[in-house]
């Protein structure tokens, strides 16, 4: 359960750096999207800057989702207390 939660802070984490970085990307580029032209397609930097678009929205999901799933677990598992978690012994005798 402990590595569950790890791995969505760093999935929340690298959301949010991927998030950041698409918004910064279309931000400054917006312009250069717009005024581009592109030997291959008139449209092709058009596309480039809807598909930067396009990929805010998945990664903007998976920031909710992660930040959601984390936020349940830390409810239902006690977070903010700082007590050891030690799990039952298993032990098999032949």
């Amino acid at each position: 359960m402990q590595n569950s939660f790890g791995l969505n802070i760093a999935s929340a984490t690298i959301a949010l750096l991927g998030f950041t970085f698409l918004s910064i990307n279309l931000a400054f580029n917006s312009l250069l999207f717009k005024n581009c032209q592109s030997t291959l397609s008139p449209d092709l930097c058009i596309y480039l800057g809807g598909l930067v678009s396009l990929m805010l929205i998945p990664t903007l999901l998976e920031l909710s989702i992660t930040i959601s799933v984390s936020a349940m677990w830390c409810k239902a598992n006690g977070c903010s207390s700082r007590e050891a978690i030690s799990l039952p012994f298993n032990s098999v005798e032949l």
